[in-house]
């Protein structure tokens, strides 16, 4: 067989699988995009209509109560007010209930609330809810991990379930204390005290 025609064919091979191999990484990776799932989030909101059918203003004044309102249970950081959307990070203190934990998971649950006003309605959204440990070790993340971001060597899967427990009971705690104070009419007892 004749060198330039053997040269030729392998050439042509070397380039066929080259562009047959580049082909199939592209291909796997459009596969790969097309079945990423996207993680979801935890948001927990709820829209409630109010009785009294109070104003915006109204609504905001009432938002703006609340998170001026000091709470014995949790922190609120990074407030802001706009227009008719009020929002803070809120933190509870987390620790574990044993008295010589094998981990030692001491740290913050965080959530971000969000509580945006319309004429006689109102809702709150509650997300971004993540658990971070003093000592950065056993840091879960999000709750929406399904395995702590430390890993389960520092937070076993059963105390991460623990933790996501007590990160949505907390979430309920803050919706306790948002809905009577967004139903208090302050236009019509224009006393401060709750």
């Amino acid at each position: 067989m004749n060198i330039k025609l053997k040269s030729l064919i392998i050439s042509f091979v070397f380039i066929s699988s080259n562009h047959f191999f580049s082909q199939t990484k592209q291909e796997q990776k459009k596969e790969e995009d097309e079945f990423a799932v996207k993680k979801t989030e935890t948001k927990i909101f709820e829209v409630i209509s109010l009785p009294d059918s109070a104003d915006q203003k109204e609504l905001n004044k009432r938002a703006d109560i609340w998170l001026k309102k000091e709470s014995n249970l949790y922190k609120k950081n990074h407030s802001s007010h706009s227009n008719n959307k009020t929002e803070c990070v809120i933190s509870f203190q987390i620790k574990p209930k044993i008295i010589n934990p094998e981990i030692d998971y001491t740290g913050k649950i965080s959530m971000k609330v969000i509580i945006e006003c319309k004429v006689g309605r109102y809702r709150y959204t509650i997300s971004e809810i993540k658990h971070t440990s003093k000592n950065g070790k056993a840091t879960g993340g999000s709750i929406d991990n399904v395995v702590p971001e430390c890993g389960t060597m520092h937070i076993t899967e059963i105390e991460w379930k623990k933790i996501k427990g007590e990160a949505l009971q907390n979430a309920k705690k803050v919706i306790d204390d948002i809905k009577p104070i967004m139903a208090y009419d302050t236009a019509n007892n224009p006393s401060e005290e709750w």
